[in-house]
């Protein structure tokens, strides 16, 4: 299905995911890429400031891409805005619609 929105994808985006992985006989966990270069859309929803002493910035996005694509709730993303901005966030929960998946996605920063 022709999705009508990818017109509106600007960013590109690098998935890692955590899988399991032995090292010298242990059994730990790794972080792999899972896709990259996929096509998306980042989109800023609000900003809360919390804690003292050391204020920490929480920010609110959302994050739109294909269906088609292989993305899961707690992937470590990494989105190159079109500016050539490097912005790393975590995917929260997604939501699939009629053309494209809708995700909530979370990044800290310090004040």
């Amino acid at each position: 299905m022709l999705n009508p929105y990818k017109l509106m994808y600007d960013a590109e985006m690098t998935v890692r995911r955590w899988k399991e992985a032995e090292r010298d006989g242990y059994t730990g966990n790794k972080l792999e890429v899972v896709a990259e270069k996929i096509p998306c859309r980042y989109s800023v929803s609000g900003q809360v400031s919390i804690g003292t002493p050391n204020p920490s910035i929480q920010n609110s996005h959302t994050l739109f891409c294909g269906l088609d694509e292989d993305i899961r709730e707690g992937d470590q993303i990494e989105i190159r805005l079109r500016t050539g901005k490097l912005v790393t966030a975590t995917l929260g929960e997604c939501h699939p619609y009629t053309f494209q998946w809708q995700c909530e996605v979370k990044r800290d920063d310090n004040a």
